[in-house]
């Protein structure tokens, strides 16, 4: 059995031996086994399951004590920067420039700005319709003359831009009667003023002046620009020139070709502009046709064939000739079935001639037909 020490008076004394008994004695040793077993070190003192706590010597750990002096003393080091820092911070915060605001009313949006820019100070424009006070001119400010500002601040200026007046509606695009109601409502003197656009149909409001979106005194007259349409055109001279060419400036001049027809001009070559229709000079509307002249070489002529026709068919067919027609008659038998038609032409029939050539028809005559005289007993005929 194992020995224990006793209590009296529930005081253990440790001179004292009691007698265990063997369950008690295996119980004791299992507690000091777990006791041994979960021994821990505490704050950086070493802690037994039996016994107060065990007195550490400095002097036995030299290295220890270093460099917890040396962790202390590092962290002293860093915490005075930190103060230190965080001081002058705060100096140079208090320190900061900061510039007091001039009263700015009655200066120019210029002069103000240039103020202001000179103090370090940025600059914001607020602009505020005002009867009494001349457009572009300072009337108030934020903050208000006085404030202290850092600098780099925004000083925001209210500036006039004049009386307040009728705010001009926008118009572009609408029919100009549209536009003209529209201005009338808002109390303004609407005028139209018809104006060339190359772009814009005819009738369309281009713009305003005074513009969309700006003010005028009540009643105060706005001039309506509408579209007339592109400017006219004029008709340019190329009279004389190839027909290529001519053709060319027509599209340059911004019109269009009309009709074309073709003549012979004795002594011009064929492929020459002869004249136009309008005329050069004339004023005409943009893409307007224009009728062109140009010549032809003259065609190959011949002579007709008129033999054996009465005399008023061949007057008839000869009728647009280029040629000289005359007539001369023949007289044949008063019989002569040929009587009253062309028996021979001066140049044969399928013979080239030239414009202006004579031609000399020759057209039959009969003769008067022979007289007959009757006597008692006889018979008398005489030829005329």
């Amino acid at each position: 059995m194992g020995r224990a020490r006793s209590d009296t008076a529930g005081v253990v004394d440790p001179d004292s031996e009691v007698e265990l008994t063997a369950a008690e004695s295996r119980s004791v040793r299992r507690r000091s086994d777990r006791d041994d077993r979960a021994v821990r070190v505490r704050g950086g003192t070493p802690v037994t399951p039996i016994g107060g706590p065990e007195d550490v010597d400095p002097r036995r750990h030299p290295r220890a004590t270093a460099i917890g002096l040396a962790v202390v003393g590092l962290l002293f080091v860093l915490t005075g920067f930190a103060v230190g820092t965080s001081m002058r911070d705060g100096e140079r915060a208090v320190l900061a420039a900061r510039v007091p605001v001039p009263r700015l009313d009655g200066n120019t949006l210029e002069e103000a700005t240039r103020t202001l820019e000179g103090l370090g100070l940025l600059v914001a424009v607020e602009y505020q319709p005002n009867e009494a006070v001349p457009t572009g001119t300072v009337f108030g400010q934020r903050p208000v003359a006085g404030s202290k500002l850092e600098v780099g601040t925004e000083v925001t200026l209210v500036v006039s831009d004049g009386p307040a007046g009728v705010k001009v509606p926008d118009t572009t695009g609408f029919q100009g009667s549209e536009a003209v109601k529209l201005l009338e409502a808002n109390g303004l003197a609407p005028v139209l003023q018809p104006t060339h656009d190359e772009k814009v149909r005819p009738g369309e409001v281009l713009r305003t002046d005074p513009a969309a979106g700006s003010r005028a005194a009540p009643g105060a007259t706005v001039a309506v620009l509408v579209s007339d349409g592109p400017a006219p055109r004029q008709v340019p001279a190329i009279a004389g020139t190839p027909i290529a060419e001519g053709f060319a400036a027509l599209g340059r001049a911004g019109v269009g070709l009309g009709k074309v027809t073709a003549t012979v001009v004795e002594g011009t070559p064929a492929g020459v502009v002869v004249s136009t229709d309008p005329p050069a000079g004339s004023a005409v509307p943009r893409d307007q046709p224009v009728d062109v002249v140009v010549t032809e070489s003259a065609p190959s002529l011949i002579a007709p064939s008129v033999t054996g026709l009465l005399r008023s068919s061949a007057a008839e067919a000869l009728a647009d000739s280029p040629l000289v027609i005359s007539y001369r008659n023949q007289t044949v038998a008063f019989d002569d079935s040929r009587s009253g038609r062309v028996i021979a032409q001066s140049i044969p029939a399928g013979t080239p001639v030239s414009p202006g050539m004579q031609l000399q028809l020759t057209v039959a005559v009969a003769a008067a037909p022979p007289t007959t005289t009757t006597v008692p007993g006889a018979t008398t005929t005489t030829a005329p």
